[in-house]
């Protein structure tokens, strides 16, 4: 029955329309704490974030969400653990949020505006028509972080540097070729064993890709490159290639994952697949359905066999729907392979706003392991006895009057091997603008129960733009209190943060944070430094 419903779903929703995908970018944060279920991040600049949004890690070369966010400052968020995937304090994580503008539209624009000018100041008879030349554009960032540990036990301080280049040539020498690149090297102080041992280690290579386009209507990609249409594969090593006619958009891809253990090149690795999609768009809103059809190897032996499917629908005004699954086609039973149909993963959320003021948002997930019968054979018993994680979140953020806002979240996650689910209440109140000091505060305040705890955590946030935006800096207080069952090691902390964030001219930006941390006897100091420079 639930095969039956699944195929319906998919096949009926295929033949929808939907709208393109808008033009986003990603935004780096660094985990600055951890408790057993929120998370707290740092950003150069966190005003595009919204509560609701998802924070995501690489792994395997997948954006893989790990965070929703609850509340958010100017520079940094609080949220929730979304799945079973650990984060730890250092860690990089990524937003993806709305661009300024789109670099390839402005530059066209540009483009079309000159030809214009041109096309008017010459006789009768020489204009070049509607026909846009290319003009070369290069952009680029560069981003030094550095994350450190101290406590007055010596053995645990740590120090973490990271230094990322991102750089785009568009229409290089005013022709159609376009190079990307997004690479990370991060180190420990003084520890270069495991660099030494193994340079991609430390070396990760993200985007490296060249995009030759071919008219309007078709590009070609060579390289390592994220596909947003088919985001959910992560990076692929290798060859490929999209097309649009009108409303529907498809592509092929032959290349190689990223290897699972360090993220260099594995020529073992072998995948290929196609996708296909149809878009619409009325006054309303828009409409989106994608589809994918993918085999993956290893060493020449089959892998994993799987479809995706994406659709988003908010046709409906102040409604928006999102579902995605990925369904597997190949299974390996008694040594024998064989093609039956599973549902890997299902996450389906629904958002409505019925007037200005109010927000609801409901979510369900449904989540397996993903089996991948070659490369994890040896561990193929364990994978398949974990049993299915099922998750439902609902959320209401209200906003009574203009500079008061107030939210509450409850989630409930089970998994069949749980000796009790893990249950999840939290709220905050937000005043955007205190008067006279004009500054922001937040009173939040979260209940967990899980399998081996109870627990509560409070905060007082307070956070103030200095300089026409320029500067801006904030104080954060939280008091964590866990309860954990069957012993008496309980937790207890008071943490205080001080974060400050200048950006000295549009290319040049500096961020810093400071946290304190008292556990009973022990002292923690955390400082997070970053300087990010763009051409």
């Amino acid at each position: 029955m639930t095969r039956n419903v699944i195929l319906i779903i998919i096949f009926s929703c295929a033949f929808s329309l939907l709208r393109a995908q808008p033009s986003v970018q990603e935004i780096e944060g660094i985990v600055t704490y951890v408790t057993q279920q929120n998370v707290y991040v740092k950003f150069l600049s966190a005003k595009k974030i919204k509560p609701g949004d998802n924070l995501f890690i690489r792994s395997e070369g997948k954006l893989i969400s790990v965070v929703s966010i609850t509340n958010c400052s100017s520079v940094s968020c609080v949220g929730k653990l979304t799945g079973d995937k650990k984060v730890t304090v250092g860690e990089v994580v990524v937003a993806i949020v709305p661009k300024d503008k789109d670099q390839k539209q402005l530059v066209d624009k540009k483009d079309e505006e000159t030809n214009k000018v041109i096309d008017e100041s010459k006789p009768e008879g020489i204009k070049e028509g509607n026909k846009t030349k290319r003009k070369q554009n290069i952009e680029g960032r560069i981003l030094l972080s550095s994350y450190s540990n101290i406590s007055n036990l010596a053995v645990d301080n740590s120090f973490r540097f990271r230094y990322t280049l991102s750089l785009n040539a568009i229409n290089i020498n005013n022709t159609p070729l376009t190079f990307e690149s997004y690479i990370s090297f991060a180190h420990k102080l003084n520890d270069w064993a495991e660099i030494k041992e193994n340079v991609f280690n430390g070396l990760k290579i993200y985007t490296l890709d060249l995009r030759y386009d071919l008219g309007k209507s078709t590009s070609i990609y060579l390289g390592r490159k994220i596909n947003p249409q088919i985001s959910s594969l992560g990076a692929i090593d290798g060859l490929q290639v999209e097309t649009k006619i009108k409303n529907l958009y498809f592509g092929g891809v032959v290349g190689f994952r990223p290897d699972f253990e360090d993220y260099g090149f594995n020529s073992k690795l072998l995948e290929y697949g196609a996708y296909f999609g149809l878009n619409f768009q009325n006054k309303n809103g828009n409409m989106q359905t994608s589809m994918a059809l993918f085999e993956q190897t290893n060493s020449g032996n089959t892998d994993r066999r799987f479809a995706y499917f994406q659709h988003q629908n908010s046709l409906i005004k102040n409604l928006n729907l999102f579902v995605s699954s990925e369904i597997d086609l190949y299974k390996v039973k008694d040594g024998i392979p064989i093609t039956d149909l599973m549902l890997t993963s299902l996450y389906v959320s629904l958002n409505y706003r019925p007037f200005k003021r109010l927000t609801i948002m409901g979510s369900y997930d449904n989540r397996k392991n993903i089996i991948y019968y070659e490369t994890f054979k040896n561990y193929l018993d364990m994978l398949l006895e974990d049993a299915t994680r099922q998750g439902v979140q609902l959320r209401v953020n209200y906003r009574p009057i203009n500079f008061i806002f107030v939210g509450l979240t409850t989630s409930y996650r089970i998994r069949d091997n749980d000796i009790r689910p893990t249950e999840n209440l939290s709220g905050f109140l937000t005043f955007s603008q205190i008067p006279w000091i004009r500054t922001a505060a937040t009173l939040s305040a979260n209940f967990l129960q899980t399998n081996y705890l109870n627990g509560m955590v409070y905060g007082l946030k307070l956070n103030k733009d200095l300089f026409s935006g320029k500067m801006s800096c904030g104080l954060n207080y939280r008091y964590v209190n866990y309860l954990f069952e069957n012993s008496s090691n309980n937790l207890s902390q008071h943490i205080a943060e001080l974060d400050l964030s200048i950006n000295f001219s549009r290319k040049f930006s500096l961020s810093a944070d400071y946290e304190l941390t008292f556990e009973n006897q022990t002292v923690y100091n955390r400082i997070y430094l970053s300087v990010i420079k763009r051409f």
